[in-house]
């Protein structure tokens, strides 16, 4: 399991580490509508439970939309957007505090995490394409870079150390270890690309700051898919990547790291 992991990933890091380095906005912004159309789709058959036809023709709608939109984002919108986004994470993450496990949520509350899930889908990949745009791969990269060290330092930190539940109702196999040690494998990873970019003009304080930050929300978005998979009835949002899952399960903590991300250069008046 861990080899078909490992394979996956470097095959996904190849395309992705590639597109954004070396191709243009426009390449970007199909690689983010592809990545978008499939994880709507999953999204939708998640909450909704429907058959694969009405979720793809809603999934072709939404990356239409966000494809038209992506072209002619404003920046002042882009900024609001993120800003709504992160204070959604954070209502989520209490909201999680409350969070009992049902298996029989009725349609209406099925229906409301969808358009949820909908939104910060769409704030997310509008805030992805505008790092690429303004601030070139290299920013963007780093964003995604904080999820899988984070992802990276809890797999292995929780696999030795992990004694203590993070959130058990929610997902079982998530300990504090875990959590702890990604936040530390980040907070040096953090520390390292500020030598090299010098923070993109934040200070070192303030770019640990907006980088942690960014990554405990991270751990949210994570959180947030397994209710969604949990209310389900399923491991995994769909078989698309060998080793991982569905392309949800994917970006679930980027969903969450991004705008979070973008709120906090926001707030330390750097955009």
């Amino acid at each position: 399991m861990l080899k078909q992991r490992i394979i996956t990933a470097v095959i996904l890091a190849l395309v992705v580490v590639g597109s954004i380095l070396q191709a243009d906005s426009t390449w970007t912004r199909v690689l983010f509508t592809v990545v978008l159309f499939m994880a709507t789709r999953e999204l939708i058959l998640l909450c909704l439970r429907t058959s694969q036809a009405p979720a793809i023709a809603g999934a072709l709608v939404f990356a239409g939309l966000f494809w038209w939109s992506a072209a002619i984002y404003n920046v002042l919108l882009i900024h609001w957007q993120s800003l709504a986004g992160a204070v959604i994470w954070i209502l989520i993450a209490i909201a999680m505090l409350f969070y009992r496990h049902s298996g029989n949520w009725a349609l209406l509350p099925r229906v409301i995490m969808l358009a949820i899930g909908l939104d910060l889908l769409w704030i997310c990949a509008h805030g992805l394409v505008y790092l690429h745009q303004t601030y070139g791969g290299e920013m963007l990269l780093f964003v995604l870079t904080l999820v899988w060290v984070a992802d990276i330092g809890a797999y292995f930190s929780g696999r030795r150390f992990g004694r203590n539940k993070l959130a058990p109702a929610i997902s079982p196999g998530k300990t504090r270890e875990g959590v702890l040690g990604g936040m530390i494998a980040n907070l040096l990873w953090i520390t390292l690309v500020y030598q090299y970019s010098q923070g993109w003009g934040l200070s070192l304080p303030q770019f640990v700051l907006v980088g942690m930050l960014a990554s405990l929300a991270s751990v949210v978005g994570d959180l947030f898919e397994s209710i969604l998979k949990r209310e389900a009835g399923v491991k995994d949002s769909g078989k698309l990547l060998p080793g991982h899952g569905g392309m949800l399960d994917r970006i679930d903590s980027v969903i969450a790291a991004t705008p979070v991300y973008i709120s906090g250069i926001i707030l330390v008046g750097q955009l």
